[in-house]
């Protein structure tokens, strides 16, 4: 029995192959870097850091999107995805496909905070994301909303980390850098460089949850709202 599903995994595995080929993305890393960041750096945001690419990002989104297959993978990376069967070159069909992600921005509510049909969009201009790798593939069918589409031309960005928490709004409204991390510097309207995160407390309960558990119980939460009393950064506020 094991052999048998080895062999039709092969057999799978084959199979897509010959029905897909993946496109290099080397050449096309600056375009997809450039194209984000410039977006980013349209949002009158304070706090807008600059994208950098990242190859595992980029590898994890081929391996992904060599299934042919148009849904989310949805294993904690931030993702987009959009594909194209007209025939045109790999340069116009980035920029076309991210102009379609940006221009959620017309559906977006700020105040609201989530994202509904705009998540592309806010994935984009997510503040906090800091890494972004692309994958590009040539399907000669495409799995998509339950047809198949002919000579597809596939593309997926992972980010890192991941946007979209309904919990917060997408970035910080306000001067262009005036709210990057200590040590960063200002570059096109966006922070720039490692940084370091201010050590604080975002909120008057944070001793007490952290005394009560909170912090292993409730991390995600806590993380974010109570770095200095969890134990996970060391200093003085700015």
């Amino acid at each position: 029995m094991e052999a048998m599903q080895l062999l039709l995994s092969l057999v799978s595995a084959i199979l897509v192959r010959v029905h897909s080929e993946s496109i290099p993305v080397d050449q096309y890393k600056q375009q997809l870097l450039d194209v984000h960041n410039g977006y980013r750096a349209q949002q009158g945001a304070a706090d807008m850091q600059a994208l950098v690419w990242d190859d595992t990002l980029s590898k994890e989104a081929g391996n992904w999107i060599k299934r042919c297959n148009f849904k989310h993978e949805m294993k904690g990376r931030g993702e987009n995805l959009a594909f194209d069967s007209n025939p045109r070159k790999n340069e116009e069909l980035i920029n076309s496909s991210m102009k379609a992600w940006y221009d959620e921005i017309k559906d977006y509510n700020y105040n609201r905070k989530a994202c509904g049909r705009s998540c592309h969009y806010t994935q984009v201009v997510w503040a906090k994301t800091r890494k972004v790798g692309c994958a590009m593939e040539k399907c000669k069918y495409l799995q998509a909303f339950g047809s198949s589409v002919k000579n597809a031309w596939y593309l997926a960005c992972y980010y890192d980390p991941k946007g979209n928490d309904i919990s917060e709004y997408p970035f910080v409204k306000g001067a262009a850098c005036s709210q990057c991390l200590q040590k960063q510097t200002c570059e096109n309207k966006l922070c720039t460089g490692e940084g370091v995160e201010v050590c604080e407390d975002n909120d008057k309960d944070c001793e007490f949850w952290a005394t009560s558990g909170e912090c292993k119980r409730n991390p995600k939460f806590m993380n974010k709202k109570c770095r200095k009393a969890c134990g996970i950064c060391k200093g003085t506020k700015k």
